[in-house]
């Protein structure tokens, strides 16, 4: 185990269980070096060149949707007004990457007999069914990626090794909060202490060296409270900047003004922050010892139920997503997590109390991350990798081993 450079600190990743050398190296040279494919619960992989899937009978319609470069809950957004259905009739079993070539199931309310034309979205296959896609339907996603351009390759494939034996702290990877702009987690407690005022300062007054040009000017516009020009200079892409600034244009409140944001990525902030938290817990966790060795006062699973670990019980280690419905850990493990919320200005409750459609809930992570069916290669200065992560594991967070960066962002995570 050896220390994360300070960007991934600010994250929570405090740390490496790989003590390797970094190789460098980038990924998402293009957006077909990172394939993702849902694998649904009964091991069914939503391939990108197809899927077959046994109809049923009802009022909703699976879609089998391919998209490179295209960011999913917009893609929701955008296919819920195409065909005229709230936000709410049309869901999805997983978030995936944006850049990225992604193979998922999306599920709409109704015969989805319409399907809009939209830019690098592909719809493959409509089936009807009984109900729609949950998160509880998808086992998780099978990753095919390339690492381009390594720098240190003996670096790469010792750290390739040690994943084999001690697996990596299965961390909420980069994408949680982002790389430009590694902000969503810091909303995300504005949006939990109901502070309208620190929100409005870390959207438009934290100016990032990376942002484009024009954000920074839009930015720094709606920073010294000209909302109308600020406004007419974000390009149409920022949609959360947009709604806010409309509302704050037309004189609504600032409370009012932030809940303008669909509340799809709202719920993204919030939940970043339900991340970092559990990230810092995590490398808290790795202070007192191994992930793979469970010390008292940790919880375990253990046949499919989480308990409080006994000597000689075994079992895998996880940890609470902090919020109602999880249990505490006891012991100095307990401890660790209360100085974390104590530490953010935040409790256990936080999550609950929340407009409605903003409560997050507590439940359980394992502290490990495991891939399935693990293989990789070397072809000149590429490393190939393959392997399945169970859903809510991150790839990047097993990337990240072998790259080691200290600007995630120039490495194209």
């Amino acid at each position: 185990m050896i220390q994360a450079p300070p960007f991934d600190k600010e994250l929570g990743m405090w740390y490496y269980v790989t003590a390797t050398c970094p190789s460098g190296g980038v990924i998402k040279a293009s957006p077909e070096d990172f394939v993702v494919e849902e694998v649904l619960a009964d091991g069914t992989v939503v391939a990108v060149g197809g899927v077959s899937l046994q109809p049923r009978v009802g009022n909703w319609t699976w879609i089998h949707v391919v998209k490179r470069n295209v960011d999913n809950l917009k893609l929701v957004i955008r296919l819920s007004k195409a065909l005229g259905l709230s936000p709410r009739d049309v869901s999805i079993g997983g978030i995936k990457d944006t850049r990225a070539v992604t193979s998922q199931i999306i599920s709409v309310r109704g015969d989805a007999a319409n399907l809009p034309k939209i830019p690098n979205v592909e719809f493959l296959g409509l089936w009807p069914m009984d109900r729609p896609i949950t998160p509880s339907m998808i086992y998780g996603n099978r990753f095919t990626v390339v690492i381009r351009s390594v720098e240190k390759m003996e670096c790469a494939e010792e750290a390739l090794k040690m994943i084999h034996a001690v697996a990596p702290p299965n961390y909420y990877g980069y994408q949680r909060f982002g790389t430009i702009r590694p902000v969503s987690h810091l909303l995300g407690k504005a949006l939990l202490r109901k502070d309208a005022e620190a929100f409005l300062d870390i959207m438009f007054c934290r100016i990032f060296p990376h942002e484009s040009d024009s954000a920074k000017k839009a930015r720094e516009l709606a920073c010294r409270g000209e909302y109308q020009k600020a406004l007419e200079a974000f390009p149409k892409k920022f949609i959360e900047e947009r709604a806010v600034l409309r509302r704050l244009s037309s004189g609504v409140d600032l409370w009012n003004a932030v809940m303008s944001i669909p509340v799809q990525i709202l719920r993204i902030y919030v939940e970043a922050a339900q991340s970092y938290v559990f990230n810092v817990f995590l490398s808290r966790r790795m202070e007192l010892g191994p992930l793979e060795k469970p010390v008292e006062g940790d919880l375990v699973e253990l046949n499919g139920q989480v308990v409080y670990y006994v000597e000689g019980l075994g079992g895998e280690v996880v940890m609470p997503v902090v919020g109602p419905g999880a249990r505490m850990p006891r012991g100095k493990v307990g401890e660790a997590l209360l100085r974390v919320l104590k530490e953010e200005g935040l409790e256990m409750g936080s999550f609950l109390k929340m407009p409605r459609g903003l409560r997050a809930y507590g439940g359980y992570r394992k502290a490990r991350l495991e891939a399935r069916d693990f293989r990789w290669r070397v072809a000149g200065k590429d490393v190939e990798l393959r392997f399945t992560l169970p859903r809510g594991s991150y790839a990047t967070v097993l990337l990240r081993e072998l790259v080691k960066p200290t600007e995630p962002h120039r490495h194209g995570f």
